[in-house]
């Protein structure tokens, strides 16, 4: 994995400073479960008013056409630059031919810039290629990239949802040892965010709370557009992707031929960790707010309410 310090931190004020091109991007990477899913929804539903108003919009239904194909690989692959060279080529075309059609902001909303959960999983790290993975993103615009916004998720939540949807993909259920070294794992959103600030030194970072914005997806795109029209209120929150609960984890237990006694009792979501991991998890995510909150060492911005001049706190982390 591409070492940070390859990127130099930007100073302060420099994404405002730099001459930019006719088309800004804003770049949302995810997290996965931090109210993404909410987000592209309410993109996809408002598409043709926020054309009207400058804005294109690229969610999951276009990144995953193969249009970032090839611009995220890690290095040492076969014929890794070739690919990354027509995965650019192609961003770079399509943010040209938007361009060209007057378009003032791109907003591209796809989770899997940061890596996928089945990798955090699998390395038992909180996206460990972060770095890279949004440089490669950053260096396929060309220079158009002013703004990236990051959602984030009280670790227990983030983990424990993970895990969750690991069942759904096959995985084993998790053992002591497994619940123990993801809550000892060495990365947490304070890193997510520093790699960010290295991947992206001329863009300005956002950060945004699940617990505080997670499911007012119209707050978040008028931080995204730095307020430049208002945004639009058309949004129902029913019918959108979730962690899957208890019931149907027992249900997938059962078809694999396997006891669903290992899981807990009830209808809610799966809480895998106790007491003494959730306290471990919530500190570590306090800490990181605390980071935050104090001006992130110059590189980021947290968003905690509807208006700059009211931000506050999530009530659980205080």
């Amino acid at each position: 994995m591409m070492a940070v310090s390859v990127y130099p931190a930007a100073h302060a004020g420099m994404a405002f400073s730099k001459v930019r091109a006719a088309m800004d991007v804003i770049l949302h990477v995810g997290a996965h479960l931090s109210g993404v899913s909410t987000l592209a929804s309410y993109l996809n539903r408002n598409r043709r008013s926020l054309q009207a108003r400058g804005l294109a919009v690229w969610t999951t239904e276009h990144t995953r056409k193969g249009l970032f194909d090839g611009v995220t690989l890690r290095s040492g692959l076969h014929g890794v630059e070739r690919r990354r060279a027509r995965g650019a080529g192609r961003v770079q075309l399509r943010s040209a031919m938007l361009e060209r059609d007057k378009v003032k902001d791109l907003m591209v909303l796809e989770p899997d810039m940061l890596g996928s959960m089945e990798n955090n999983l699998a390395a038992e790290r909180l996206y460990p290629a972060a770095g890279e993975r949004v440089a490669r993103v950053v260096h396929a615009f060309g220079g158009r990239v002013k703004r990236v916004i990051i959602g984030i998720r009280a670790l227990e939540d983030y983990w424990g949802g993970a895990l969750a949807h690991g069942l759904r993909w096959g995985r084993d259920l998790p053992d002591e040892a497994k619940l123990e070294r993801l809550v000892t794992q060495p990365r947490s959103w304070r890193k997510v965010v520093l790699d960010l600030a290295c991947a992206a030194p001329d863009a300005e970072i956002l950060v945004i709370p699940y617990e505080r914005l997670g499911a007012r997806p119209e707050v978040v795109l008028g931080y995204a557009v730095s307020g430049r029209f208002e945004a639009p209120t058309n949004f129902r929150l029913n019918g959108l992707a979730q962690v899957p609960k208890l019931p149907e984890l027992r249900e997938i237990l059962r078809d694999r031929g396997e006891s669903p006694d290992a899981l807990p009792n009830g209808m809610g979501r799966w809480h895998p960790f106790d007491a003494f991991k959730v306290d471990i998890l919530r500190e570590i995510y306090v800490e990181d707010l605390a980071w935050l909150r104090a001006g992130a060492d110059g590189l980021a911005y947290l968003i905690e309410d509807s208006a700059p001049e009211r931000a506050g706190s999530a009530s659980r982390f205080g």
